[in-house]
């Protein structure tokens, strides 16, 4: 019996809004994209993102089309998947409620992090602010390079939510011979993990410029992970004890905190090479960690947690000190 074919909305045209359009074209749904780019929109219309993937070219272009018009991108959609940048997020859900008015959709949230101003995660920022327009909703969260998914690179992930109806639905949609979806309903502790990550990733990318070394590399490694899950059973103590070794836990961890291809593990690398403030010029993109940190500095002063690595970090980011001196901490680690 072949799969029902389904339309899928895109709010976005950036990297990650493409990679998994062309997996849901691979398996023959027709997608539309809404941007803001016009260059982003055309390149795509001609079946590529350059400025993301060169050359390549989509699965099934002819299934793919971008536009600028978002009532044309979202009629007739079955899903719609949220790919913008986080700072776009309160936005276009503004936009999306306008033209939405009081019609339900299914959701799928791509989003990642927590919110600096609310300091929600952006799962429940969306629910939030968009409740009267969600019908059921997912976050797709997991150890994923864009550009590999791009190539058609096995990729796993999780796909998370409280419904396992709509989770299995979302599987069904996305999965294929090169991309799956692994459903985990440990919603909010996958994202914090998700989150905390990317700050570690700042700090490994720091060391990694003045000590390029695998011994130190998976020892500072460990000691964030451990930090984090104290972070995550404090703020969320009921959750399960497993969600460390989930594809959103261990697997996003080793993936951020290793290669360079990672914005925020790359961020921590300028830091050392050209100092805080140059690294910061450099950067055109979103580097959710940095962000992320300066709510993780509350919640380790809110919980008097002792977490000497992800403070040394935040150090560095927001207290003047030293990249160089990010590891002074371990004399003292025992």
């Amino acid at each position: 019996m072949s799969m029902h074919k389904s339309k899928i909305c895109f709010i976005g045209t950036g990297a990650w809004a493409s990679a998994l359009a062309t997996v849901v074209s691979k398996n023959n749904h027709q997608v539309s994209m809404y941007g803001i780019n016009e260059l982003e929109i055309s390149d795509i219309n001609k079946g590529k993102n350059t400025k993301y993937f060169g050359s390549k070219l989509f699965n099934n272009p002819e299934n793919i089309k971008a536009t600028n018009d978002l009532s044309e991108a979202l009629k007739d959609a079955d899903v719609v998947v949220l790919a913008v940048p986080s700072q776009s997020i309160r936005s276009i859900l503004k936009k999306l409620q306008e033209e939405l008015k009081t019609k339900k959709v299914d959701l799928i949230n791509v989003v990642k992090g927590i919110d600096e101003d609310s300091e929600l995660l952006f799962s429940e920022l969306i629910i939030k602010k968009f409740r009267r327009n969600v019908k059921n909703f997912a976050t797709l969260i997991g150890p994923s390079f864009a550009v590999e998914v791009f190539e058609n690179l096995l990729t796993m992930i999780n796909v998370i939510g409280i419904d396992v109806n709509y989770l299995a639905k979302v599987t069904r949609i996305f999965s294929n011979d090169t991309f799956r979806l692994v459903i985990n309903e440990e919603e909010k502790g996958s994202e914090l993990f998700a989150a905390l990550k990317n700050v570690l990733a700042i700090g490994l990318g720091m060391i990694n410029f003045f000590l390029p070394s695998k011994n130190t590399h998976a020892a500072v490694l460990s000691i964030g992970v451990k930090e984090i899950y104290q972070v995550y059973k404090k703020v969320y103590p009921n959750s399960k004890d497993s969600i460390g070794y989930e594809l959103a836990g261990i697997g996003d961890i080793f993936l951020t905190c290793s290669s360079s291809k990672s914005r925020n593990y790359s961020f921590g690398y300028k830091i050392s090479e050209y100092g805080l403030k140059a690294a910061l010029e450099k950067e055109s993109k979103t580097i959710e960690g940095y962000y992320t940190a300066k709510i993780l500095s509350k919640i380790i002063e809110k919980h008097e947690l002792i977490t000497p690595f992800l403070k040394s970090i935040i150090d560095v980011l927001f207290n003047k000190k030293n990249p160089y001196k990010v590891l002074d901490f371990i004399e003292e680690y025992n």
